[in-house]
């Protein structure tokens, strides 16, 4: 007898953002949408995947993602990456940033219009 476990079905599905609740982040003045997270059985290497918001002057305070590169896409603002050693990243729309594992940061909206962005974590 040939005994099968499955962990979990992938399966397609979709959502609607506007279905999805806004929440507080990492601590300071930004906002964030999970849009993607492993209670939704995708691949096994992603942590997350989020929409964030910043309003203007708004921070995600510091904080580091344990065992998770963080790639983040800019859709909409300018800002400010700062990094635990003191450099410092300059954002703007259309750039993609990585970060890799455990490494703190600091995200900072610099400009007079709200920062967007998506957020895909992996497990490094």
């Amino acid at each position: 007898m040939i005994q099968r476990i499955i962990t979990f079905m992938r399966k397609p599905f979709k959502k609607h953002l506007n279905a999805i609740d806004i929440e507080s982040a990492h601590g300071g003045s930004g906002r964030r949408q999970l849009l993607l997270s492993k209670n939704d059985f995708i691949s096994s290497q992603m942590e997350a995947m989020t929409k964030g918001f910043l309003a203007p002057k708004g921070v995600f305070d510091w904080h580091a993602h344990k065992d998770v590169d963080e790639f983040f896409l800019v859709t909409k603002g300018i800002g400010l990456i700062q990094f635990e050693d003191g450099t410092e990243m300059n954002y703007a729309k259309d750039d993609l940033i990585y970060i890799p594992s455990n490494i703190k940061h600091r995200i900072e909206n610099t400009g007079e219009e709200e920062s967007e962005f998506f957020f895909v974590r992996l497990n490094s």
